[in-house]
């Protein structure tokens, strides 16, 4: 008896043995894709073969990264565990809600104090140091205008009362107050992705126009641009059965020509690059997406030029602005390392347009001179 069952140990050893040695060999020798769509970013390449590197380098994790990229049906398994979490009754994958309404909400549960002040006394100096009053327009994330729909015991910070808190960080410049205008609905905010729609948008630009530009706003019209968009929130949180979204462009009921000039040298006919609209991430139709600097000149002909150091949540933004301005000129600071204040003229209107989150996180208005 006990030697029949070490025959059967040693055959199932065996066996396990053999299936994955033959998947293991099948997997390696599968195509390799460079890019997941899904997950919205570059594959790891295969693994440096140089006696150096293998014997000297980090060849073990170089591998280990590259097998796991490259696993086959990777999409599939990244999705059959976003749904067994959700079906044994987790709220979130990769701190990404689940929320009601096939919408992901990405978690916004805490703030880095540090980079906070950091952050508002470099903006103060640097109005300070050039005499000029900047507009200070900070947008709530989806955590907050989607909360409503927010899965039973989702927990993010009190944007309303961090918003409050900076503004009276901020008591000396001009700071937009977007929530006396924007309402908590989720319909201002893409369902798979982190940034507002045109809707959460228009009141973005609503705001301006009451505590900067002190008119009016002007009217718009929508059409759908694409219909296919699967947002940053789909890509994180393998919930890759979540229905897309719609792109839509925003046209101004008096029309407005412009030209936008990209860092690279690239020229666009308007505020809008419709090349992206075949890529994973259309939000980059909207100027095209991020970029050091972006030049836009259009034919409003009123003198007036704006400086927008930013992050991409203003992107979508910009459509509505460039009918108030001759010229706008787009910054950021993650790329853009040349000093701001050489862009000011004495007549110009200052923003700093970030969404709220990445305004709490980002180190990067360290470079802001």
């Amino acid at each position: 008896m006990m030697k029949k069952n070490s025959v059967l140990h040693l055959i199932t050893i065996l066996t396990f043995a053999g299936i994955l040695g033959v998947f293991s060999v099948w997997n390696a020798l599968a195509p390799k894709e460079t890019v997941s769509w899904n997950e919205n970013r570059t594959l790891a390449p295969a693994p440096d073969l140089s006696p150096s590197h293998i014997f000297g380098g980090n060849f073990d994790d170089d591998f280990e990264t590259w097998f796991s990229d490259h696993f086959m049906h990777r999409d599939f398994w990244i999705e059959l565990k976003s749904m067994t979490r959700l079906g044994m009754g987790a709220i979130e994958n990769n701190e990404v809600y689940y929320a009601d309404g096939e919408r992901l909400v990405s978690r916004f549960a805490s703030v880095d104090d540090t980079v906070v002040q950091s952050n508002v006394e470099t903006i103060l100096a640097f109005s300070e140091e050039q005499n000029i009053t900047p507009n200070i327009l900070l947008v709530p994330t989806a955590a907050w205008g989607a909360s409503e729909t927010l899965p039973f015991g989702a927990w993010d910070i009190d944007q309303e009362a961090l918003l409050s808190r900076l503004a009276d960080a901020f008591e000396t410049v001009n700071f937009i107050p977007l929530l006396n205008d924007m309402p908590n609905d989720p319909s201002l905010y893409f369902r798979t992705d982190h940034h507002w729609n045109e809707q959460g948008a228009y009141y973005g630009y609503k705001a301006i126009c009451r505590d900067v530009l002190h008119k009016e706003p002007n009217r718009f019209r929508y059409e759908d641009a694409g219909t296919s968009f699967s947002g940053t929130m789909y890509s994180k949180s393998g919930a890759f059965w979540t229905s897309p979204d719609t792109i839509r462009t925003i046209l101004p009921e008096t029309p407005v020509t412009a030209v936008t000039t990209l860092d690279d040298g690239t020229v666009l006919d308007g505020v809008y690059n419709p090349a992206r609209l075949k890529e994973k991430d259309q939000y980059t139709y909207y100027v095209d997406g991020n970029h050091a600097r972006e030049d836009i000149h259009t034919d409003v002909s009123n003198g007036k030029t704006a400086v927008l150091v930013k992050d991409s949540y203003s992107h979508i933004l910009v459509p509505y602005l460039y009918t108030e301005y001759e010229d706008l000129i787009l910054i950021d600071l993650r790329y853009y390392h040349a000093p701001v204040s050489d862009l000011l003229t004495d007549d110009c209107d200052l923003y700093f347009i970030y969404s709220l989150d990445n305004f709490t996180s980002d180190p990067n208005l360290a470079f802001l001179r």
